[in-house]
């Protein structure tokens, strides 16, 4: 490679990584919880601070523009009275008369020096009698500035260490030059009033600056204070609307459930099941968008096979999901219980349902556009598989699922979904679709077949060294009685690559349909009623 190729790349490299870096180190501090939180505070007050800081500038440069204006307009009025004053005089070489008026101007200005001069540069009058009769001494370091109605004005050095501002008027007879009037003021009350004004600046920023911080935090206080009480009578109400809390039921990482009743205007009782974010994940953002989210994919579904959102509560900063009460237990439940695996019968019924929701939520389209939706649960599991007395089972818990309409919330390379059901695209941090829901799906109903966990892992780095590469048995290894065109089903679920599984949920659900009534089986909802209250003896109420 060429030295300039290399060069270029290096460029190009060291480029890319400070926008990387830049980009990431933005990112983070704008997505501090802080900032976030008093957004709104925040932006009011640096507002109001940087037209503070501005006004306070254009003042401060202002009031330095007229003082250095009225220092000028002060020697141009002298220089020119002076030169008025003094003409006939210096025509008339009249040294005491010239004198005086050095003195006169002594006291009225106080300058460093004055003097004037004759036609050749010889001083006449000098406020320093000994330069009197003598050429004047040139500043060191002379600069000129402007000229005002005739007088030049210049800056320089006196003696070496004394900064001045000059002003010169020549004097004229009869448009002849007799002579000059040349005086020195201080430039160092300019400097001195110039550090003031700055000083004042400085000191308005500093004050504007504690004030803004204080604004902010004092704000963030009374945020915080009011946060807490609302989350205080979050957790503590009973009430939420036209919903009655009566038992909490479940309690998630994310979530509590709780058996409601919601009174109807005309005075009918329904009970509803109230999903509410846990209260100390209330006031997180990314939590709260979630589960939002969640309740917004849900409610668009509308399915018999899936748990039915019917409002979405915002009250005192918390988010509350009322949905569909299934009456029942959980596919993890019902497991546990049995320590077994299921009759095949019931076990082609349970997936079979499963599979028609899931073919139904990977497939639905949006009702303004016609587009497909793509939502892709991401976490088909046996705890969100519910399982009702009336024989009914439905998929719930759409908190991580994926939709193209929807914004996401994962980082690439970041796993979402119980490691045990995770695909192998999942696994390795891949962009996942529906057909991630089939595997997991295909996990289920290895594991309701044999009794038996498929995966088990400690941590996210042993899940994705071994489920890629993973062979699973098959099922009628463990359970010869498993007929071989299901153990070709399950096992059509479970391939590694994706174009070899399932397509869709349909595809599923009619081999499970043709295999049941090849079967002649006749399971359905009351066999599936039977074998709950067998199991589980519906609580009083």
């Amino acid at each position: 490679m060429a030295v300039n190729e290399k060069i270029s790349t290096t460029m190009v490299w060291a480029r890319d990584v400070s926008t990387r870096t830049y980009m990431a180190l933005t990112g983070r501090i704008l997505s501090h919880p802080f900032l976030k939180k008093n957004r709104t505070v925040i932006l009011i007050s640096v507002c109001i601070w940087l037209f503070v800081i501005a006004a306070s500038a254009v003042l401060t440069r202002n009031a330095k523009s007229n003082l250095l204006n009225e220092f000028y307009d002060t020697g141009v009025r002298s220089a020119n009275q002076m030169s008025e004053e003094i003409n006939a005089p210096l025509l008339a070489n009249d040294i005491l008369t010239l004198n005086i008026a050095i003195k006169v101007l002594e006291k009225k200005l106080d300058p460093i020096f004055a003097a004037i001069l004759d036609h050749s540069g010889t001083a006449l009058a000098h406020s320093d009698p000994d330069i009197i009769n003598k050429k004047l001494p040139a500043l060191d370091a002379l600069k000129k500035l402007t000229t005002i109605k005739g007088v030049s004005v210049k800056r320089g050095q006196y003696r070496a260490h004394k900064a001045v501002i000059c002003f010169s008027r020549g004097i004229l007879f009869s448009n002849v030059s007799i002579g000059k009037i040349i005086f020195a003021m201080d430039a160092d009350k300019l400097n001195q009033a110039d550090k003031r004004y700055n000083t004042i600046l400085g000191v308005i920023i500093t004050l504007s600056t504690l004030l803004l911080a204080g604004v902010i935090f004092m704000a963030n206080s009374f945020r915080l204070q009011k946060e807490a009480k609302e989350l205080a009578a979050f957790e503590n109400m009973e009430k939420i609307g036209p919903y009655i809390l009566q038992k909490k039921i479940a309690q998630g990482g994310m979530a509590e459930l709780y058996i409601a009743q919601h009174i109807l205007e005309d005075g009918f009782k329904r009970t509803v099941a109230i999903k509410k974010i846990l209260p100390h994940l209330a006031q997180n953002e990314e939590f709260v968008a979630m589960f939002i989210r969640e309740a917004r994919l849900a409610a668009m579904l509308q399915h018999p096979n899936i748990v039915q959102i019917y409002d979405l509560i915002k009250i005192y900063n918390g988010s509350l999901i009322a949905m569909e009460y299934v009456e029942g237990k959980n596919l993890a439940e019902v497991m546990a219980k049995e320590q077994k695996g299921l009759p095949v019968d019931m076990t082609i019924f349970i997936i079979q349902k499963i599979s028609s929701g899931l073919y139904y939520s990977h497939s639905k389209k949006a009702e303004k556009t016609g587009e497909p939706l793509n939502i892709v649960h991401r976490d088909i599991s046996p705890q969100n598989m519910l399982i009702s007395y009336k024989g009914e089972v439905k998929i719930s818990d759409f908190g991580i699922s994926k939709a193209r309409s929807e914004p996401s919330f994962t980082q690439a390379g970041v796993i979402k979904g119980k490691l045990s059901y995770l695909s192998p695209e999942q696994a390795l941090g891949k962009e996942v679709d529906h057909q991630a829901d089939i595997y997991a799906l295909g996990i289920i109903f290895y594991e309701i077949l044999t009794g038996k966990r498929l995966y088990r892992f400690e941590n996210e780095l042993e899940a994705i060294l071994k489920i890629p590469t993973m062979v699973i048995p098959p099922i009628m290894e463990q359970r010869p009685d498993i007929p071989k065109k299901l153990n070709t089903i399950v096992e059509k679920c479970l391939k590694k690559e994706k174009v070899s599984r399932y397509q869709t949920g349909k595809e599923l659900h009619d081999d499970l349909i043709k295999l049941k009534n090849s079967m002649h089986m006749t399971y359905d909802e009351s066999n599936l009623t039977d074998f709950m209250i067998q199991r589980f003896p519906k609580p009083a109420r």
